[in-house]
């Protein structure tokens, strides 16, 4: 029987960690009560006692940058942490854009994720928890430090790690980053419960899931009536004869509709209502040596799960929307002459189908010439159901990832944080700036320091494959984000409006991102020298039929997609044309009436945007009104 202790560590506090240079050192952890606890740091030791609940917590003296450094725990039990680094910390919260892995952008950045050699750059990921009673003190899960190097790098953040990297070359020092961030979460998941009293949606839902057997009761209905959905399709497929032979080559669908892939199925003859629908393509091989070493099969994104055959074999299945498909094929698979793909696609909603563009691309890659694979395809209807209802996903609760995995946090020393969210609050942006003042104040309390710098990423440009129009609301929040860093000290916005992915959630140049936002930190936090110019508004001024734009730097445009409205004296926003001289815009107006406003990207999908500084930095979107 293994034998029960009280002594523990926070994950965070373990070897390879990297602790912030120039602050107080805290380490901190639970023991018997009232125990007696020495823990040293290189030549320097500490006394404590653990107190009535077992918790301690000491103190070290700030040091500069270096390492590796050793330090010794001793109390009910001794352990020992090495290869420890003292330099910057940055902790780095949000959704999914945040926590996205190199893995996921891996054909982007191939080379440099296989020849990543930085082990003085770490990551530190806080694994997905949440409580709802309250902030909690230690944090229940388990995590270790990872460095950038090839046996780590693809399941470390791709902007966390692109940032740190930055920051490691030009200040040559080591770089943790506390990778908190997970997919989904909207703001409120990240706030206190205090911070939301004056938002009743929030603190009803919090009510809700603080009641005894609440979430065991909504998490076991949901798996049922989810495994009942899924049954009730399989059951309804199975009556189809010969339902078991659709993946095989020799199956004859020539009484199977046709349908023109990528692109949606609303409106298509088999129909986009929730259920299941089969494909089939044949696709020719001539040179079977090709495929021999390597071969892939990419599939766009489908919507909303994909099982995958080529003749016969599974290839591979995903069983949510956003991935792209991309599935490696085994030796053996490929045939010489004709080849037969077939697809289960399932549609949880009242829409579903094919996404295609730039990096959804649907071919067989190999060692040559591509194989396209988009064109006319086979299908057929099997199962039409009622739609999916949406699960509750527990995680994105108010207050409970705050609680659980990022207030315990709170006594690590950091340089600042970095925040990449929003996409989950685009169905109420109108609160957004008033809910993310709340939260970067919030945060800078944990730590005691209501100056750590607050850098955040503005959302990109994207266009979800499922809605009918641009409903703005994208555009509405990114005017949000931008007030918090027009009124909240040392919080800086990076625009990304020109490196998105209109077919992705998830765009994959998170590299670019990761320059901004350590050009930021390099100027701001650690005063170099180095600064990408970044354009700001400043004036506005309507001369006749003209109205002119100043910016506090030099303006060139670069696209025809100008994406600037003026609001007319009758309350409509037209658009109008824009010529650039140095650091002024001027707008042609049609005619002389007097404007009221100037919105410029007020899209959700602003794609190729006009306007950027010399230095190739993006105009944000604005608004400016009278």
């Amino acid at each position: 029987m293994e034998k029960q202790t009280m002594f523990k560590l926070p994950p965070i506090i373990s070897d390879g960690m990297v602790i912030q240079q120039n602050k107080p050192i805290c380490f901190w952890g639970f023991d018997v009560p009232n125990q007696h606890m020495y823990i040293s740091l290189e030549n320097e030791t500490v006394e404590t006692m653990a107190g009535e609940d077992g918790s301690w917590k000491v103190y070290f003296s700030e040091r500069t940058a270096g390492g590796p450094y050793t330090a010794n725990i001793r109390g009910s039990e001794e352990r020992s942490l090495s290869d420890i680094y003292i330099g910057e910390v940055w902790l780095a919260g949000g959704q999914s854009n945040m926590e996205m892995l190199l893995d996921r952008a891996h054909d982007l950045y191939e080379t440099e994720i296989e020849t990543m050699q930085l082990p003085l750059v770490r990551e530190f990921r806080v694994p997905i928890e949440f409580d709802f009673s309250g902030p909690q003190e230690l944090s229940k899960l388990s995590g270790k430090w990872r460095t950038a190097t090839p046996d780590n790098t693809l399941e470390m953040s791709a902007l966390g790690t692109f940032f740190a990297e930055n920051l490691h070359r030009k200040l040559n020092v080591p770089v943790g980053i506390l990778m908190t961030a997970v997919g989904g979460t909207p703001i409120e998941a990240w706030m206190t419960a205090d911070d939301l009293t004056d938002y009743p949606e929030a603190t009803d839902k919090l009510e809700k899931l603080q009641t005894a057997g609440w979430i065991e009761d909504v998490t076991k209905r949901d798996e049922k009536r989810v495994q009942k959905w899924y049954e009730k399709v399989e059951k309804l497929e199975k009556t189809q004869d010969p339902y078991d032979h659709w993946t095989e080559p020799a199956f004859d669908d020539s009484g199977w509709e046709k349908i023109t892939v990528p692109g949606m199925l609303k409106g298509t003859s088999v129909g986009s209502e929730a259920g299941a629908i089969w494909f089939r393509q044949n696709f020719q091989v001539e040179d079977l040596n090709l495929f021999e070493q390597k071969a892939r099969l990419n599939l766009g994104a489908l919507i909303d799960y994909d099982e995958v055959w080529l003749n016969g074999v599974p290839i591979g299945k995903t069983e949510y929307r956003y991935p792209p498909r991309k599935y490696p094929v085994p030796k053996g698979v490929i045939q010489l002459g004709e080849n037969v793909l077939a697809v289960r696609l399932l549609i949880n909603g009242d829409n579903g189908g094919f996404v295609g563009g730039p990096g959804k691309e649907y071919l067989l890659e190999g060692d040559g010439e591509p194989i396209n694979l988009a064109g006319v395809w086979k299908a057929k209807r099997v199962a039409k159901v009622d739609a999916l209802a949406q699960i509750t996903f527990i995680q994105y609760g108010p207050t409970g990832v705050h609680n659980s995995m990022l207030y315990p946090l709170k006594d690590y020393p950091i340089a600042g944080f970095l925040f990449y969210q929003g996409e989950s609050n685009t169905g109420a942006p109108e609160v957004y700036a008033d809910l993310m003042k709340r939260m970067v104040g919030r945060w800078r309390l944990h730590w005691n320091d209501h100056t750590l710098p607050f850098l955040y990423v503005q959302l990109t440009n994207y266009s979800d494959p499922l809605a009918q129009e641009d409903d703005r609301m994208w555009g509405a929040l990114r005017l949000q984000q931008a007030e918090v860093e027009r009124t909240v000290p040392r919080t800086n916005m990076t625009v990304s409006i020109d490196i998105g992915e209109a077919n992705d959630l998830h765009p994959h140049n998170k590299k670019t991102l990761a320059n901004r936002m350590a050009a930021d930190a390099l100027h701001e936090t650690y005063r170099q020298e180095e600064k990408i110019t970044k354009p700001h508004l400043q004036d506005v001024v309507q001369k006749h039929d003209n109205v002119v734009l100043t910016f506090d730097t030099e303006i060139q445009q670069m696209n025809a997609n100008t994406y600037m409205e003026v609001l007319t004296a009758d309350g409509d926003w037209q658009e109008v044309s824009v010529k650039t001289d140095k650091t002024t815009v001027l707008l042609s107006l049609p005619n002389t009436t007097s404007i009221r406003g100037v919105r410029y990207a007020y899209l959700n999908n602003p794609e190729n945007p006009a306007l950027f500084s010399k230095d190739g930095y993006p105009v944000g979107p604005f608004l400016w009104e009278k």
